[in-house]
C-alpha cells in the first residue's frame, strides 16, 4: 500500500489533516490524523514536517494562517499558528533551499513570505506582497485573488498566479532581508483565470491551469520571463458553469492531466518533444467537485479529492497510454481538498 497525506476543508473540532494507506483497489487503513486546525485546505512539506494553510478569514473572526506540523514516529504534532498575511490563503509552497514558505491569500490578493524557523517551525512573516488589478470576468475578477506560487527550475523565481488580474508575476527571493522583489508580469489572455501552474521536469516549459476559461497554457521558460507557446480546451462540452481546479504531471514525464470541477472530469494529454500538448481523453473524474488529485508514484492509479461527495475516488491508470478508467473505490474524508503521497 501507498501511504498518503490527507487534507480539506473542516472546523477546528475535527480531523482535518489525515495520514492514511491506500493501495490501486480503493482499499485503504488510517494511520493517525489531526484536529485542532481550521480548513487545512493545502498543504507542502520538507522532509517530516508539514506546512498547511488555515484557510479562513477576518470578517468571520479569524484572519489567514499558517501551521508548522511534524509528523514523526506515527504521530502527528500542531506548533503554533502564524498569520498568513490575508485572507483565505489557499496555496503554499517550500523555497527549494528550504529557508521559507510562501503563501498565496486568495480573498486578499497578496503573496506572503515566511521564514522557517532553525527547528522546522515558522519563525513568523517576513514580507507581504499586494496585488492590484482586475480583468475581464467582473463576476470573478473585480480585484486581485493570488491563486499559488510556483518555484522555477533554477531556483531563481518564485511565479505567482493571480486569478483576479490575470497575471503571472514573477518574484525574486531576496535572502539578506528575507524579502520577495517583484521583477515583472506576464499577462494571461484576459478572463483566463491562472491557478495552478507546474514545470515539466526536464524541459524549460511552464503548464498553467486555467480556472476560469477552462484551458491549459503552455510557456517557454526562457530569458528570465515566460513566452506564451498554445492553449488547450479542458473540457468535453461547451463552456458551462466549470472551473478547473488542479494539474499535474505524470511521474514518467509523459502525460499532463488537469481537472475540471462542474463537468466534474479529467483531461489527460499526451507532452509532445517540444512540449506542446495532445489530448488523449476526457473523462468521468468519478465525483463532484474534483478540487484535488495525485497521481501514484508507479503512475498505476489516481486519487481525486471529490470535494462534494466528501471522498476521494479511486481510478486506475494505464501508464503507458495515459488512459484513466473507471472509479474502483472511494474513500470518505469530509470537504476533502488536498492529496500528496509520502
Amino acid at each position: 500500500m501507498d501511504r498518503i497525506l490527507v487534507g480539506g476543508y473542516a472546523d477546528p473540532l475535527s480531523a482535518g489533516i489525515q495520514i492514511m494507506d491506500v493501495d490501486a483497489k480503493g482499499q485503504y487503513a488510517a494511520i493517525t490524523s489531526l484536529s485542532g486546525i481550521a480548513n487545512p485546505s493545502y498543504m507542502a512539506r520538507l522532509g517530516d514536517m508539514i506546512y498547511t494553510v488555515s484557510e479562513t478569514n477576518a470578517a468571520a473572526g479569524l484572519p489567514g494562517g499558517v501551521v508548522a506540523v511534524s509528523y514523526r514516529n506515527g504521530v502527528l504534532s500542531a506548533g503554533v499558528r502564524r498569520p498568513s498575511g490575508g485572507d483565505w490563503p489557499c496555496h503554499i509552497i517550500v523555497t527549494r533551499d528550504g529557508q521559507h514558505l510562501v503563501v498565496s491569500n486568495y480573498g486578499t490578493g497578496n503573496m506572503a513570505l515566511l521564514r522557517i524557523g532553525t527547528n522546522a517551525d515558522i519563525a513568523g512573516l517576513n514580507d507581504l506582497r499586494q496585488h492590484v488589478g482586475s480583468s475581464a470576468n467582473e463576476a470573478r475578477q473585480s480585484g486581485p485573488h493570488a491563486h499559488s506560487a510556483t518555484m522555477t527550475p533554477d531556483g531563481r523565481f518564485v511565479i505567482a498566479a493571480d486569478l483576479g488580474t490575470d497575471e503571472l508575476v514573477l518574484y525574486s527571493i531576496q535572502p539578506q532581508t528575507n524579502q520577495l522583489r517583484r521583477m515583472h508580469a506576464v499577462n494571461a489572455k484576459p478572463g483566463s483565470g491562472p491557478r495552478h501552474a507546474v514545470f515539466h521536469p526536464s524541459k524549460p516549459i511552464l503548464y498553467v491551469a486555467n480556472e476560469i476559461s477552462c484551458s491549459v497554457a503552455v510557456y517557454a521558460y526562457t530569458e528570465d520571463t515566460l513566452r506564451p507557446l498554445w492553449e488547450h480546451s479542458t473540457i468535453a462540452t461547451s463552456l458551462g458553469d466549470y472551473t478547473v481546479a488542479d494539474i499535474h504531471i505524470s511521474p514518467d514525464g509523459e502525460f499532463l492531466s488537469v481537472t475540471t470541477r462542474g463537468e466534474n472530469t479529467i483531461a489527460t494529454y499526451r507532452i509532445l518533444a517540444d512540449g506542446n500538448l495532445i489530448r488523449v481523453e476526457v473523462v468521468d473524474c468519478g465525483g463532484a467537485w474534483p478540487r484535488n488529485f495525485a497521481f501514484s508514484p508507479d503512475g498505476s492509479y489516481v486519487l481525486v479529492a471529490c470535494q462534494h461527495d466528501n471522498y476521494i475516488a479511486v481510478l486506475p491508470r494505464d501508464s503507458a497510454t495515459g488512459h484513466i478508467g473507471a472509479r474502483v473505490g472511494t474513500i470518505p474524508v469530509n470537504g476533502v481538498s488536498f492529496i500528496s503521497f509520502l
